[in-house]
């Protein structure tokens, strides 16, 4: 799993090139206009300049990105960081040269201020990407943001592995033990502690105390691979491995250098790194736009409950989210207050209050789907509420807390993980949604064997333009009236 020191110095890096080529396009328009004697074609004040230069940044930016400066490896390897700041730099110089072609009016004072910005800022945010390389490295040099590692195997792939690994200072890395069962692997892996099994590594650490395991040439069976690759994937560990092995699981994966050779990384879930940060910051921003706007309808749905059933107008609900910490999902409530559940109501059960009722064979059917066709429970007002999914939009308070998001997977009680059997981890390795693929696809009108499928497509496919069209596709759900009850 990412550590978050590395996204903290990625999210960085933003604000350092933004400064860097604002400095680059400053001290260029210096040296031509204010230095250099020479007239210039147009003569344009600084602030002007400046003014396009704000509204030109954002699209550079997009440019940098595009080119894979701010991927979460982008860090770690200098000649190719380089070769990527000089793509990127030279897409923001003809970005900018376009738009001073097609402009009605010129942006520049002079025609080689460009030109001279160009060759500045390779420079600015090279230096300022260093910058921040060496504040990385000085908390490595502590033991802050450093990744420890568990290599498989110990023959001469896994000795370069361990030689360019070596110097926690700069590769950030701490190797923290080996794998291997193979005749002499303790003698060839030197000072690194070899297990000849996972189980006996796990017991020697005192538990998982590491963040990645690389897979390099070992003589573990396929079984023992394969229950590497589960192990990472329960305990949201990240899993590379060193091409010519474990291709077939290599669905979800990215290729990178690291101790001079070439590793594929199995992804989790595209959500890992950059993926988390754009959706948090969208969810960030559309809840709390969303929460402004509907405050009077929110005002108006506690007024009814409260005047028609007297209570709390808020039901809480002990839920699982990320990496399975409990949250309280709030909804709007739906039932009588006689009939809720948890904390600041009866205490009861649902099958108490089933048995209450007389009816204690609703709970046969709610153990099974979680829901009930046709609950006695609910209050008139509540059923309208359930109807039209009203009741609902109280998670826009889970959504700006950060227990939920405003799209992922259903969220679920402690008894119903079980039915997502091996893909548990998996499950739990995100934030579940307000809605979902399950909204969307019928919602109570699906089993819930269905359901499971649908939340591991999401898991496994997510983008931020698959989060726009479920949220897009919920809109036409809740007009129509599908599937709620």
């Amino acid at each position: 799993m990412r550590k978050r020191s590395e996204l903290f110095f990625n999210l960085f890096l933003l604000p350092i090139d933004f400064a860097a080529m604002l400095a680059a396009f400053v001290v260029a328009y210096a040296i031509r206009v204010k230095i250099d004697a020479r007239p210039v074609a147009y003569p344009l004040g600084i602030e002007f300049f400046l003014q396009i230069f704000l509204l030109i940044i954002p699209v550079i930016i997009l440019i940098f990105a595009l080119t894979g400066l701010y991927n979460l490896s982008s860090i770690r390897g200098r000649l190719q960081e380089a070769g990527k700041i000089f793509v990127a730099v030279s897409g923001g110089l003809m970005f900018m040269i376009m738009v001073d072609f097609f402009s009605i009016s010129p942006i520049f004072p002079s025609k080689s201020i460009p030109f001279y910005a160009y060759g500045i800022s390779l420079v600015t945010v090279t230096l300022g990407r260093q910058i921040v390389r060496s504040l990385q490295r000085a908390l490595f040099r502590r033991g802050i943001g450093t990744y420890r590692v568990v290599v498989v195997g110990s023959g001469p792939i896994a000795a370069n592995v361990v030689n360019g690994l070596k110097d926690t200072r700069t590769s950030g890395y701490q190797i923290v033990g080996a794998i291997d069962s193979a005749k002499g692997s303790q003698k060839r892996m030197g000072k690194i502690r070899v297990d000849r099994n996972l189980t006996n590594l796990v017991n020697r650490l005192g538990g998982v105390e590491f963040d990645e395991i690389i897979q390099a040439d070992s003589s573990l069976a396929q079984e023992e691979i394969l229950e590497l690759v589960t192990f990472a994937s329960n305990h949201h560990l990240t899993y590379r491995f060193v091409p010519n092995q474990l291709g077939i699981y290599a669905t979800h994966s990215t290729i990178s250098t690291m101790a001079g050779m070439p590793m594929v990384e199995i992804k989790r879930t595209p959500l890992d790194g950059w993926g988390r940060i754009v959706k948090r910051a969208f969810d960030l921003t559309a809840s709390g736009l969303a929460l402004i706007i509907l405050t009077p309808l929110f005002t108006v749905i506690g007024l009814i409950i409260k005047l028609i059933d007297p209570g709390p107008v808020f039901y809480k609900h002990k839920r699982l989210s990320r990496e399975g910490k409990y949250i309280n999902v709030y909804k709007f409530r739906t039932m009588k207050a006689k009939y809720c559940t948890g904390p600041g109501f009866t205490g009861k059960s649902d099958a108490e209050v089933f048995a209450d009722l007389g009816k204690p064979e609703l709970t046969q059917e709610f153990d099974k789907q979680q829901k009930l066709k046709d609950d006695p429970r609910v209050s008139p007002v509540g059923r309208f509420l359930r109807r039209t999914s009203l009741d609902e939009l109280a998670q826009l308070f889970n959504v700006v807390k950060g227990d939920l998001s405003l799209v992922g997977p259903r969220p679920i009680v402690q008894a119903e993980l079980d039915r997502y059997g091996t893909q548990q981890s998996k499950l739990l390795s995100l934030r579940p949604g307000v809605t979902g693929w399950w909204q969307i696809s019928g919602r109570s009108d699906i089993d819930y064997d269905e359901r499971v499928k649908l939340d591991m497509y999401y898991v496994e496919n997510w983008s931020f333009w698959l989060d726009i069209k479920i949220i897009l596709r919920t809109v036409v759900v809740l007009i129509a009236g599908r599937g709620a009850y």
